[in-house]
């Protein structure tokens, strides 16, 4: 008897679940995916993935959020993800801050061709008032895998 192993055996499996929320300020949102998409890096390096995320109310524009993230595609590990674009429109005007500038922990892993999860957690202070972010999740499976 023997047993071999190939590398699909190595790569970390897709969520069970899916789910998409955090804690902002305490308070529970959960978000859907709006888009998604792969760019090659301007020097030729390798390729970006982004992710736009959106609350349900982001149609009125009332109290909605907004998050842009772009990190390395298929990579993993803490601290990877390269932009946390968190916008927060509320009452006709907006907050636009990227994250990570600030504060900002988090933690890809799993990012392949057809799945995403990570964990994240971070803040700042924005004219006074400070923005926590905790208990962030991502667990998030592709309709259709990137070729």
């Amino acid at each position: 008897m023997f047993t071999a192993c190939s590398k699909d055996d190595e790569t970390e499996r897709c969520p069970l679940t899916e789910i998409i929320s955090m804690e902002i300020n305490g308070e529970v949102k959960e978000f859907d995916v709006n888009g998604r998409g792969i760019d090659l890096d301007s020097d030729g390096s390798g390729h970006t993935l982004s992710l736009w995320l959106y609350t349900a109310d982001t149609q009125t524009q009332e109290d909605s959020y907004a998050i842009i993230i772009k990190l390395p595609y298929k990579k993993t590990g803490t601290n990877i993800i390269e932009m946390f674009n968190y916008l927060h429109f509320q009452d006709g005007s907006y907050q636009d801050i990227d994250f990570v500038q600030e504060a900002f922990q988090n933690t890809v892993t799993v990012n392949t061709n057809s799945c995403f999860s990570a964990t994240f957690s971070g803040h700042t202070v924005v004219d006074g008032n400070e923005i926590i972010i905790t208990e962030g999740m991502i667990n998030y499976v592709y309709d259709e895998a990137f070729d």
